[in-house]
Order: structure tokens, then sequence, then C-alpha cells
């Protein structure tokens, strides 16, 4: 019987002698959210690399292959897979309120954790990478990224049944990955504490900006965004939808103290698609006297969000729970100034290319707004502050990152059961 360390090193010769095999898991149901725009960020990064011994096969449900296909091309291979549909019955069923409420409360008591449906298995990957906390149990070596621990932290802005799932699942998934990877040290940290997770399993690779994947607006193309929209020659600009974390509230209180103390009413614009809050935050507006100030675009498509940031006096970032911030890196790409909120991870990505404020503080954010309203310099002096701290991501860091993690996934793959076997032997 081969000793343990001799089946490794049988293991990990295999593996060099070929190409590694690496699905990457993007089953989501929203491309156009922010974890939509991290995997387009990856299969641009990756598709550009020019490495030779990994090939990686982007996994999508094939309704929403267009949002991916035009950034998979070189070592990339796109799988577009249909979403099983429910029954009949089941959707039927779904239409009626009391047996929906019931089975809401049944799955979380019973559920399981969400088990493959055989694809990765089958199709011989050596590894897949779960790039969202969307994943799966599954006998393949697994990465696993769950975003961050916000539920543990803010378990008011969930209901009871999913933070009941997202705990069992992300706990479920952590411990069955052979890393978990994030892209902040604060959320390693944090991962490490709730979890008690062992220091060397959690990979820190920070994202770069999504921009990256895009060629830049023409001048046609802005123009056109300006008329669009009728963006002033002064305004905000937040970018996410309206979940609770994302705080919209404290920016149009801040409006209200600009408005009531300083006679000065500059406009916001909002992207992201609405969910239910928006109704409060409209209703709120409309209490303040704000209502013609804030506009809310909804999803706007790439070029036009580009034409946004470059036109934008500066972008507001109040979230209260981050895992990342990528808006950050791609306000310094637009060479647009940054007012963060300090909250988790943001002041670790802006470093000090950002104005940072307590995201309960309205007055601490209308006097930021007024200060980069008011002064040109400060906003240079951000814009070039931003773009030094830009210059510390990039694609081919972040590829490189991931490709050394593969390598690293794939030489701890060996099955337990042969090293168990190995040592009863």
């Amino acid at each position: 019987m081969l000793s343990v360390v001799s089946m490794i090193k049988q293991h990990a010769q295999m593996i060099s002698n070929r190409k590694l095999r690496i699905a990457v898991e993007c089953r989501i149901d929203d491309p156009n959210s922010g974890v939509g725009s991290s995997m387009l960020w990856l299969a641009h990064a990756l598709s550009g690399s020019s490495i030779e011994d990994q090939e990686y096969t982007f996994i999508v449900h094939e309704a929403t292959r267009n949002w991916l296909e035009p950034h998979i091309f070189g070592p990339c291979h796109l799988a577009a897979i249909p979403k099983p549909q429910p029954s009949q019955l089941k959707r039927i069923l779904r239409g009626v309120a009391p047996v929906r409420n019931l089975w809401r409360r049944l799955r979380v008591q019973f559920a399981d954790v969400p088990a493959s449906d055989g694809f990765i298995e089958s199709n011989g990957f050596d590894l897949v990478h779960f790039v969202s906390p969307t994943a799966y149990s599954t006998t393949c070596p697994a990465i696993f990224q769950p975003c961050d621990l916000q539920h543990l932290h803010y378990p008011e802005f969930f209901s009871k049944n999913d933070f009941v799932l997202r705990e069992k699942w992300y706990r479920a998934f952590c411990e069955q990955a052979k890393f978990v990877c994030v892209q902040a040290e604060w959320t390693k940290r944090d991962i490490i504490t709730h979890y008690n997770i062992p220091d060397e399993k959690v990979v820190v690779a920070p994202w770069g900006s999504v921009f990256d994947a895009y060629k830049d607006p023409s001048d046609e193309e802005i123009r056109d965004a300006v008329e669009r929209y009728a963006l002033p020659s002064q305004f905000f600009f937040y970018p996410a939808k309206t979940w609770a974390h994302k705080n919209h509230e404290v920016v149009l209180r801040a409006l209200h103290i600009l408005k009531r103390e300083h006679g000065i009413a500059p406009h916001v614009f909002f992207t992201g698609s609405s969910t239910d809050r928006r109704s409060k935050l409209d209703g709120l507006a409309q209490n303040l006297g704000i209502s013609e100030q804030i506009h809310f675009l909804g999803f706007v498509a790439s070029t036009q969000l580009q034409a946004i940031f470059k036109t934008a006096t500066a972008m507001l970032f109040p979230s209260k729970f981050e895992g990342f911030g990528l808006p950050i890196l791609e306000a310094f790409q637009a060479r647009l100034p940054v007012i963060s909120s300090n909250a988790t991870t943001l002041p670790e990505v802006g470093r000090d290319g950002a104005l940072y404020f307590s995201p309960d503080s309205a007055e601490d954010l209308s006097r930021l707004m007024k200060a980069v309203l008011d002064s040109p310099e400060l906003r240079q002096d951000l814009v070039d502050k931003g773009t030094l701290v830009l210059s510390r991501y990039s694609m081919d860091k972040t590829a490189a990152s991931f490709q050394s993690l593969y390598r690293k996934t794939a030489s701890l793959a060996l099955p337990d059961h042969r090293i168990r076997d190995a040592i009863v032997a």
C-alpha cells in the first residue's frame, strides 16, 4: 500500500501532466447584481490571461447566457444549462398564499443543503469555484466565496426563513470547501471569528473595476446619456439596489439638511433595480420636501452607466455593510470623487482616495457633500488619490491569484477515503 505522502505526490504529478479543468459556477438569477458584475469581471480576467495549463468552464443558466458570453474567450468556455422548471402542480400551489407560506416554513425546517445536479461531476472537472453564495454540496473539490456575513450583523434585514437558510448553508459550504475566498482582509477576519475557520483556509483575492471589461463610452454616448436622463451640470450618484443595508435613507436626510441649513438643492441619481423598500423611500422624500431632487433610474446598461460615472460630481456610497465595495474602484477608474461610509471593508478598499462618514450620520454626509460641491481643488485631489489607489488592483494580478489558488486546491484534492485507507493500512 502506498503511503499518504506517495499518493499525494502521485496525484500532484498526474495533475501537472495535463491541463487543470476548472468549473466556475455562475448560475444566478440576477446578473445585474454586484455578484453578477464580479463574475463578469472574473470571466474577462481569466479569458485574457495567457495561461496554458488551465482551462475554465463558466456555467450559467441558458436564459442568462447573453450576459456572460461576450466575455468568454481564450482558455474560457461557456456551458449554458436550462434552469429546471417546477411542475405544474407546484406552480398552481405557489399561487395559493396559505400553501405558499406553509411551504416556506417547512422548507426552512426540513431543507437539506442543496445538492449538485451532477453536471460538474459527470464532466470530470478537477475543482469547482463557487463565485457566489449560490453553491451546493459536491464531491468535487471546491472554492467557496460567501461574499459577507451580513445576516449575522444585521439580522433585521433578513426574514427569519432567509436568515436560517443562509446561516445553515454558509456554514456547510465553508466546511465543504478546500478554501474560502473573500475580497478583503476585514471579511476574512469576520469569517474566521464567526465560523472558527483556520486562518490558512481563508484566502483574500480582491476584484478590480468591472469597467476593465468594457470599452469607454464615446463622447456621443456620454451626450446621449446626459440628454436621456436630463443630467444637470452638478449631481451626485449612487449605484445600488434599494436593499436595506444600502442605506439610501441617509442620502435623503442629508439632502434635507443641505436644503434647510444651506439653501442648496443638489440632485442625486440612483441606479439599480428597486425593491419593495422603494415606496418607503418615496414617502420619506415627500415628507422631507426633496422629491424633485431624487431620481431613480432603475437598471442602466453598462455604456450609459459609465457615462453617468464620468459626468457626476461625486459618487455616494453610504452602505452599512459590504464584503468588498466594487463601485468605489469603478468610481476611481472613472476619475470620480467618492464619499463613502466608513463601514466594514470600505476604508480598506478606498484607502485615502475617498472621504468617509458614519453611515448613521446624515449631518456628516451633508457636510462632505457641501465640501465637494464647493471645492474643485478637493475634487481633483480625490481623483488623484483614487487613481493611485486603483493602481494597486489589476485584472492580471487577480487572475494570477485565482490561478495559483486553483493549483493549490487541485493539489489538495486527493480523495479523503484513499487517505483513510492508507492510514488504516
